[in-house]
């Protein structure tokens, strides 16, 4: 996966500064997420020299923060990886809520989504508002499903 940011150059105009693979990508199960960018702060500063998006990897952004990422998800019957140990468990193989309101879009693939005893099965194009209820993401089809979504903290730094 390709991405590109962009900032101030040193002339004081605008340029491209990162163009490249996203430097974290974390893989748990049937689950690989790209982090493609984080903020720590509302309103976030937008001409730092630092990648941010450059740490260790964490289910919620920073109190205050968001992150953008992109997640695949491998069909139920494939396995994308080893399935994640005990002290590895990122929090999110099955049910769960975080302290986030997430705005998610489906870009390639299906996939369904559980709340509570809900079900919809959503596919390219579709989006969801998740309010910080408790959910999970299950992929039953045959091929991947990509995700892309923004996680916005609604904890208080």
């Amino acid at each position: 996966m390709r991405r590109v940011v962009t900032g101030p150059a040193e002339d004081g105009g605008a340029d491209i500064v990162l163009d490249g693979e996203p430097p974290t990508v974390v893989e748990f199960g049937q689950y690989r997420t790209s982090e493609l960018w984080v903020t720590d702060s509302s309103p976030p500063a937008v001409a730092g020299a630092a990648d941010p998006s450059a740490r260790p990897w964490e289910l919620e952004p920073p109190p205050g923060g968001t992150c953008f990422r992109v997640v695949r998800i491998a069909p139920e019957a494939e396995s994308a990886g080893p399935p994640a140990q005990e002290d590895e468990d990122p929090g999110f193989l099955a049910e769960h809520s975080t302290s986030t309101l997430d705005y998610v879009v489906v870009v390639s693939g299906q996939v369904t989504l559980t709340v509570g005893d809900s079900e919809v099965t959503l596919g390219p194009g579709d989006t969801v508002v998740q309010q910080g209820t408790p959910h999970d993401w299950r992929n039953r089809g045959t091929e991947p499903c990509v995700l892309a979504g923004v996680l916005i903290s609604t904890r208080r730094p």
